[in-house]
């Protein structure tokens, strides 16, 4: 028989705390390592920075907007996956010194661009495969088009 100073309400308490206790005393699990759209997206808009860089090359507000395109559409995947905690937009790219060479800095970049976006294009699910995919295919255009 239970003891008058231990009632049952009591115990019955203790039982439905212990779980409790021991949900608020766990650590909560790391957070996930970073998107690797992330990256994709930070370099399309250091490289949208260095096309508006390019005077008297045709073909620049062309790549301008595509890789501002890239740049957005990349982003808006990384926000669908992991929804950011504000509503703060990312922080904008510092605008690393011009290059000598801006022409040959741009052709490095898209070709860089489409080494990274082609390795990831392996890594990614299925339904991002097919956003990395289009952005590798577009910088090797591109590319081309810079010549």
């Amino acid at each position: 028989m239970i003891s008058e100073s231990v009632s049952r309400r009591r115990v019955l308490l203790a039982v439905a705390a212990a779980p409790l206790a021991v949900a608020c005393t766990t650590e909560p699990p790391p957070p996930p390592p970073p998107d690797p759209l992330s990256a994709l997206a930070a370099q399309a808009r250091a490289d949208a920075k260095l096309a508006q860089t390019l005077t008297g090359v045709p073909a620049a507000a062309e790549i301008v907007k595509a890789r501002e395109t890239h740049a957005a559409l990349l982003q808006a995947e990384v926000d669908r996956e992991r929804p950011p905690l504000s509503s703060t937009a990312p922080p904008a790219p510092t605008t690393p010194p011009t290059p000598p060479d801006p022409l040959a800095a741009m052709r490095t970049a898209l070709d860089e661009a489409v080494r990274e976006a082609s390795a990831l294009v392996a890594k990614v699910p299925s339904y991002r495969a097919g956003l990395v995919g289009s952005v590798a295919a577009g910088c090797a255009s591109l590319r081309e088009v810079l010549g």
